[in-house]
């Protein structure tokens, strides 16, 4: 096995790299030179494909090198993705080709934001509300759903030791929180908020439990194993979903590629203890035990109208 052209010195035959459908990547991360070459290699990819061009300060000044080792990187790039960077000599730099394909990372335009522009990325949680962000930025975060650190440690330790729990858990059939015990053995996380999959002494089976929802967890007790396994965790089922039937062709077709969907249809697989709450993520109507619409959980009240963005953004 061989190593592709412009790699030079930090590729080591069975050691230095991997390759990943055809593309080689360095993979030596322990040693510090090797990593620090793949980081460089990295932001020369990002810079042509999120801003269009990158130069050698962009390396001097980032990284701390000389300005002949930041030519030999841009030149190795070069060599590594060919045609997918051009030197422009009037304006001293290389600059990305509509026909680039990245090759050492997977590009989001989250990364665009947060480099670019200086705003946080979905995806990291900060609280409700609108995020703080550039003036031509803006993402909106989903309401927190977190419990407190307290409660998040006894629940994880419980998992990690596999001990007996007592929380007391507030839930929508009932009046008022009540003391329970339970077993974790699992965590799952619906996009919104994690539950815990745990062994319910009180049902005698696995439930869910949202750690928002305990009001008081104490220390964890004695170890414990389930009378059996979790089959609805360990069991995955492929959902196949489709436009809404309702929508005319245009709207399926916007549907479509909203979604990616090829043949007018998406297949996704999930565990089965977790279906409910990815069909409620994607706006699917859940039913419970009776067939009933699961009871929604917030209306609007309200709304009060909001001043102008101060001119600098902040």
């Amino acid at each position: 096995m061989s190593a592709p052209r412009g790699w030079g010195g930090f590729w080591r035959a069975g050691a230095g790299g991997t390759c990943y459908g055809g593309r080689w990547f360095v993979g030596n991360l322990t040693n510090e030179r090797n990593w620090a070459a793949r980081e460089r290699l990295r932001r020369v990819e990002l810079l042509l494909w999120w801003r269009g061009w990158v130069g050698r300060t962009d390396l001097t000044e980032g990284f701390g090198i000389s300005a002949a080792q930041a030519s030999g990187d841009l030149q190795r790039y070069a060599e590594l993705n060919p045609g997918a960077l051009v030197y422009q000599t009037k304006r001293k730099r290389y600059e990305g080709t509509p026909e680039m394909r990245c090759i050492l990372h997977e590009p989001r335009l989250e990364e665009a934001v947060w480099v670019f522009h200086g705003g946080d990325a979905p995806g990291m949680e900060i609280g409700a509300g609108r995020m703080r962000s550039a003036a031509t930025v803006d993402v909106f975060r989903p309401l927190a759903r977190r419990a407190t650190p307290e409660v998040e440690r006894r629940v994880f330790l419980a998992m990690e030791q596999g001990r007996r729990l007592r929380v007391c858990y507030a839930t929508l059939s009932k009046r008022k929180a009540l003391w329970r015990e339970i077993a974790p053995h699992a965590l799952g996380h619906d996009g919104y908020r994690w539950h815990v999959r745990a062994w319910c002494f009180r049902n005698g089976g696995f439930r869910d439990f949202a750690p928002s929802r305990m009001e008081g967890v104490e220390w964890p007790g004695e170890e414990f194993a389930p009378p059996a396994a979790d089959e609805d965790w360990r069991r995955m089922v492929t959902l196949e979903l489709a436009p809404h039937p309702a929508l005319d062709a245009e709207q399926r077709r916007a549907i479509e590629l909203d979604y990616g969907m090829r043949n007018g249809g998406l297949k996704v697989t999930v565990r089965a203890a977790m279906r409910e709450y990815f069909l409620a993520h994607c706006r699917i109507p859940v039913l419970d035990e009776q067939g009933r619409p699961r009871p929604r959980h917030l209306e609007l009240v309200g709304e009060e109208p909001g001043g102008e963005e101060p001119a600098d953004g902040s």
